[in-house]
């Protein structure tokens, strides 16, 4: 088992959005299995990419990670998801929202979340300016001081030092500040896939030994 990577395009006629990490069924030749993939960005150029936080609509091209068995590339993948209160003679009846083919089996694919925490300026001299609203204690100015700080309006800058007992801040840019300007703190974090609670079953077909949890090694 491992992380695999599917580059997939939307295909659903449904308006239920469907959020990363919702457990879809991904048929990937003779595999069957369960898992909870994470959607992002599919960027050749890039060693990082963004991540979705919903599957992307509009037949959009995207990237999708997932826990499952080693495939060789590039094996056509079909991904559906179960219908709600939908059942006929074979079970519950799932419909298809991907389709696509492997890219690799790669473990070390970074994929991000990005969140942006904002400020406003109070006071303003020159390059120098006053933020609120940001934080809301001085530990969390200290903590966040080696990250860098960007506008609305283009600018660059770094905090400075803590000021007062309520997370307001000094900092300092590379140009002039406007007073109506917005000062943004951009973070990020690395999203992982989650393994789904479901199991496939031998009476699907395929073979699920690899995807059994496996006895703890005995050191002799």
């Amino acid at each position: 088992t491992t992380a695999a990577d599917g580059s997939q395009q939307e295909h659903m006629d449904g308006e239920i959005p469907i959020k990363s990490k919702d457990v879809l069924t991904f048929r990937c030749g003779w595999r069957t299995w369960k898992g909870r993939p994470v959607f992002s960005q599919h960027n050749l150029n890039c060693d990082k990419h963004k991540f979705e936080r919903f599957l992307p609509q509009n037949g959009a091209f995207f990237a999708a990670s997932v826990f499952g068995p080693v495939t060789y590339t590039p094996c056509p993948v079909l991904v559906f998801r179960e219908q709600a209160g939908a059942v006929d003679h074979h079970g519950k009846r799932e419909e298809l929202v991907a389709m696509g083919s492997m890219l690799n089996a790669d473990a070390n694919r970074i994929v991000v979340k990005r969140i942006i925490l904002t400020g406003y300026p109070v006071r303003v001299r020159k390059r120098h300016a006053i933020v609120k609203y940001m934080f809301y204690n001085p530990e969390d100015v200290q903590w966040f001081k080696p990250a860098g700080l960007v506008t609305k309006h283009g600018l660059h800058g770094h905090i400075v030092e803590s000021n007062g007992d309520h997370g307001t801040m000094k900092c300092l840019f590379n140009a002039p500040i406007k007073q109506h300007d917005t000062v943004c703190l951009p973070l990020y974090k690395r999203i992982y896939p989650k393994l789904a609670n479901t199991m496939p079953s031998q009476d699907d077909g395929v073979s699920v030994r690899s995807m059994l949890p496996k006895d703890p090694l005995e050191v002799l």
